[in-house]
């Protein structure tokens, strides 16, 4: 019986398979001569009180054939905590985010943090510009027990569904 529902869920899952594009990955720490002089122009425009104290690249293509490459600061500023910024090979700022701690989560966020999770307790959290759409988010990262939740809000303080975020940052 085992062998024959194995057999069918092979058969079902065949034409998938063999239609399914290969997702590919690449990224690596680079040194900043190896950056586009137009991505390091941005950078000190944008972010002239930051040191930069890692260059990376990634490249990527994901499963429907679609492809980018980006180049990203992690910077430093005193004693603030890290912060990025992500750009395109041509120079454009896409998206900066922005670490910081527990005590310093934004108070918009803070009664719908209490009121929807009464049980966690806030770690951290990021906050997210994207220059393209023009959009802001917050992610906010829980711990309840050894549970790790990660919540989304906008920049009004809403609630946002991890499945409605747009495609053009990482929100992991």
């Amino acid at each position: 019986m085992k062998i024959k529902m194995i057999f069918l869920l092979g058969w079902l899952l065949l034409p998938a398979l063999m239609t399914a594009q290969n997702a590919s990955f690449e990224g690596r720490v680079i040194d900043g001569e190896e950056v586009p002089e137009v991505v390091r122009a941005t950078q000190d425009e944008s972010f002239e009180d930051k040191k930069v104290v890692r260059w990376r690249y990634q490249k990527s293509t994901g499963t429907k054939g679609n492809s980018y490459e980006r180049y990203i600061a992690t910077m430093k500023e005193k004693k603030r905590p890290l912060s990025n910024a992500r750009y395109a090979p041509d120079g454009e700022l896409i998206y900066y985010a922005e670490y910081y701690g527990a005590r310093t989560i934004p108070a918009l966020l803070k009664p719908d943090l209490e009121k929807n999770f009464p049980n966690h307790r806030p770690t951290g959290g990021t906050h997210i510009k994207l220059y393209r759409t023009k959009k802001e988010y917050y992610r906010i990262r829980l711990k309840k027990g050894s549970t790790v939740t990660y919540v989304f809000y906008n920049r009004n303080g809403n609630q946002v569904d991890r499945n409605q975020l747009p495609s053009d940052a990482e929100f992991n």
